[in-house]
C-alpha cells in the first residue's frame, strides 16, 4: 500500500515516513500543495496524509480537487494538521475529508486510522480499474482549480434558487414545478417527478409530448426507484399521478399511434432525506442514451438536501390546508 504525505515540514515528513514504512507502508512526500496534487496523480497512492497550511495551494484546495475527480473521489484523505479548531474541522470536513487528526495523533491512533480508511476504500473498490498515471505541470493544476472554484460558484447559485423557493408558501404541485424548472435549467431531461412514499403519490411534468406507453414505463420506473430506496412497497397501481401546475395532460400524453414508444435509456435518481428520513425520491428521465453522466450525479448529491428541505416543507404546508379545509367543511354541520 502507498501513502502520500503532504507537508511542508521535512521534519513532520521524515518522523512520518519512517513509522509508516516500518509498518510496511510505501510512501512518496510533497513539500506543498501543487506538488501534492501532482504527486497524487503520478503517483497513484492508495491513501493521502494531508497537511492544511502548505505552500503554493492550501491543504483543503487539494483536498477538493482530489474529491471532486470521480477517478479520485475514493482514495481516502486523512487531514493531519496541528490545527484543531472547530472552524478547522468543519472546513475539512466540507472539502471531503475522509477523517481528520492532529499532529499529536501520530504513533498508534495514526495507523489505526490508516488502517480504517483503507478498510473503507476496499468495500467500494470491487472491480475498480486503476487509473493511468498523469503528469501535471503547474498550469494544468491551476486549471483544475479554477474549474473546481467555477462549478462551486456555479452549484451555490442552483442551490440558492431553490433554497428560495422555500420561502415561498405554496402547495405541492407547484413547489415541485418550482424545483423542477430550477433543475431543467442545469440538467437536461424530458421526465422530471418526485415520488412521496408515504402519500403514495408522483408529481410529474414532462418536457415533450409522449406517448402513453413511456408515460406508464416512467410511472413503472418511479415506483422501482421508491422501493429501492425506502421501505414503502409502492407499485404502479397504488401509485396516484398529480401533474404540476400548467401540464394539459390530453395534449403531452399521447394515447393514439402518433407518437412511438422510445423508453428511457437514462433514468436519474435521488433520494431526498428531510428530518432523518426519506421523504420523497427525485427522478428524471431522458430518452436519449447517455443523457447523464458523472456530472449529473454530483449535481444531484449537492442539490438532493435543499430539494428535500422545500419538498417536505410543502408536503407539511399541504396537510394544514387539507385540515383546515376539514376543519371548516365540519364547523358547517355543527
Amino acid at each position: 500500500m502507498k501513502v502520500l504525505i503532504a507537508d511542508d515540514s521535512p521534519v513532520l515528513v521524515t518522523a512520518l515516513r519512517k513509522l509508516l514504512e516500518q509498518s510496511g507502508y510505501e510512501v512518496v512526500a510533497a513539500m506543498d500543495g501543487l506538488e501534492a496534487v501532482q504527486c497524487f496523480y503520478q503517483e497513484n497512492p492508495d491513501l493521502v496524509l494531508l497537511d492544511i497550511q502548505m505552500p503554493k495551494l492550501h491543504g483543503y484546495v487539494v483536498c477538493r480537487l482530489l474529491k471532486e475527480d470521480p477517478a479520485s473521489r475514493h482514495i481516502p484523505v486523512l487531514i493531519l494538521t496541528g490545527r484543531d479548531s472547530a472552524e478547522d474541522r468543519y472546513w475539512g470536513n466540507r472539502s471531503g475529508a475522509d477523517g481528520y487528526l492532529t499532529k499529536e495523533s501520530m504513533g498508534d491512533e495514526l495507523l489505526d486510522a490508516i488502517q480504517s480508511a483503507l478498510a473503507s476504500r476496499a468495500l467500494s473498490d470491487m472491480g475498480r480499474v486503476e487509473p493511468l498515471p498523469q503528469s501535471l505541470d503547474e498550469s494544468d493544476v491551476l486549471s483544475r482549480v479554477c474549474e473546481v472554484l467555477d462549478r462551486k460558484l456555479f452549484e451555490a447559485t442552483i442551490v440558492n434558487d431553490i433554497v428560495g423557493v422555500g420561502v415561498r408558501a405554496m402547495d405541492l404541485e407547484a413547489t415541485v414545478a418550482e424545483a423542477l424548472n430550477i433543475i431543467r435549467r442545469i440538467l437536461d431531461f424530458e421526465a422530471g417527478a418526485v415520488v412521496l412514499p408515504n402519500e403514495r403519490r408522483l408529481v410529474v411534468r414532462f418536457e415533450k409530448a409522449i406517448s402513453e406507453g413511456d408515460f406508464d414505463e416512467f410511472r413503472s420506473l418511479s415506483a422501482l426507484r421508491c422501493r429501492q430506496f425506502t421501505t414503502a412497497d409502492v407499485t404502479i397501481d397504488d401509485l396516484s399521478v398529480s401533474f404540476t401546475p400548467g401540464f394539459d395532460e390530453s395534449e403531452m400524453i399521447d394515447s393514439a399511434s402518433g407518437i412511438e414508444d422510445k423508453g428511457w435509456p437514462s433514468f436519474a435518481v435521488a433520494p431526498l432525506w428531510s428530518r432523518g428520513e426519506v421523504v420523497g425520491v427525485l427522478v428524471l428521465g431522458s430518452r436519449r442514451e447517455g443523457a447523464f453522466s458523472d456530472a449529473t450525479d454530483r449535481t444531484l448529491r449537492t442539490i438532493e438536501p435543499h430539494v428535500a428541505s422545500v419538498v417536505d416543507s410543502a408536503r407539511h404546508y399541504q396537510k394544514l390546508l387539507e385540515q383546515e379545509a376539514r376543519s371548516s367543511l365540519s364547523s358547517l354541520f355543527e
